[in-house]
C-alpha cells in the first residue's frame, strides 16, 4: 500500500508539474504589471512602414503605413495604443514600398511612396498633402526602390527597377537620370556599398545584377540570384562586405563580389 502511494504522488506531481507555473499564477494574488510601450523597432522588417518624427516637442510618436489595398494611414501613440489619425485618398494599387526623406533639399522629410503599378508620389510628412506624382502611364510597373546619393549632387537619388530596368531618378528635379541597357531585370532588393573592394559603391539587385554606382557600369552578372532578401555584411574580414541572401524566409547563402562566386563553406 505504501509503494503504491509514492508511486501515485509521483505520478500525480509529473503530470502537474508542467501547469505548476500557470497554477500558481491562477491561485496567488498578483499585482498586474504596467503594460509595455508599443515599441516600432519590431516594424523595421516592413518595406511599407515608416516610424515619423514627432510633429512638435509635446507630440505623440507617429508612424506611417502603406498597404496592399493602395492607401496611406498614418497612426499616433495613445498611452500604450495606436490610434489612425489620418488616411489618404486612394492611390490606384498597392503601396510597395515606402520611405522618409528629404529628396527635393527645402529641408523637410518628405513621404516617397511607390505603387506596383508604376507610380511615384512625394507626400510632405508633417501635414500629408500631396506635393507631386509621376504621370500615370510613364511606368506599367515597379518591383524595387532604394533611395541613395549615387552622384556629385546634395540631394539621394530613387534608384528603382521599373519595366525590366533598373533607372536613376533625379527626386529634386523629378526626371529620369539613366536608365540600363539591360532590360531582363526582376529584382525585388536593392542594397548598395563597396562590394568589391574597389573604393567606389555598387548597385547590388538581389536577382543577381551588380552595377557601379557612379558610372552605372554593369560590373557583374551572377548566373544565380542572391537571395529573396538581402544585406551586406564582412564576414571573412577580408574588409569586402559579402552579399547574405535569404531564400525561402529561412536558408542563407553569402557571395563574394570580388570573386564573382558562391561563397563555399570550409571544414
Amino acid at each position: 500500500m505504501k509503494n503504491r502511494y509514492v508511486l501515485s504522488v509521483c505520478m500525480a506531481t509529473l503530470i502537474v508539474a508542467p501547469f505548476w507555473p500557470h497554477l500558481v499564477a491562477a491561485t496567488s494574488p498578483t499585482v498586474d504589471p504596467l503594460p509595455a510601450k508599443p515599441k516600432l523597432q519590431t516594424l523595421d522588417e516592413f518595406d511599407c512602414i515608416v516610424v515619423l518624427p514627432p510633429a512638435g516637442k509635446q507630440e505623440p510618436d507617429r508612424f506611417a503605413l502603406g498597404d496592399a489595398h493602395g492607401f496611406l494611414h498614418v497612426f499616433e501613440q495613445r498611452g500604450q495604443v495606436w490610434d489612425e489619425v489620418w488616411l489618404s485618398e486612394y492611390f490606384e494599387s498597392g503601396i510597395a514600398g515606402l520611405f522618409l526623406a528629404d529628396v527635393n533639399l527645402d529641408d523637410l522629410d518628405e513621404l516617397v511612396l511607390y505603387t506596383e503599378d508604376g507610380r511615384i508620389h512625394f507626400l510632405d510628412s508633417a501635414a500629408y498633402r500631396l506635393l507631386w506624382s509621376n504621370p500615370p502611364g510613364d511606368y506599367a510597373s515597379i518591383t524595387a526602390m532604394a533611395l541613395h546619393n549615387v552622384d556629385e549632387d546634395e540631394q539621394a537619388e530613387l534608384l528603382f527597377v521599373a519595366d525590366g530596368r533598373l533607372l536613376i531618378y533625379d527626386g529634386r528635379d523629378q526626371f529620369e537620370e539613366w536608365r540600363s541597357d539591360q532590360d531582363n531585370i526582376t529584382a525585388t532588393r536593392i542594397v548598395l556599398g563597396d562590394v568589391d573592394g574597389d573604393g567606389a559603391e555598387e548597385i547590388v539587385l538581389n536577382d543577381g545584377f551588380v552595377f557601379d554606382a557612379l558610372y552605372r557600369d554593369l560590373e557583374w552578372q551572377s548566373p544565380e540570384p542572391f537571395g529573396d532578401r538581402i544585406r551586406l555584411l564582412d564576414i571573412d574580414d577580408d574588409t569586402i562586405p559579402e552579399i547574405i541572401g535569404e531564400f525561402q524566409g529561412r536558408f542563407l547563402r553569402v557571395f563574394d563580389v570580388d570573386l564573382r562566386r558562391m561563397k563555399a563553406a570550409r571544414r
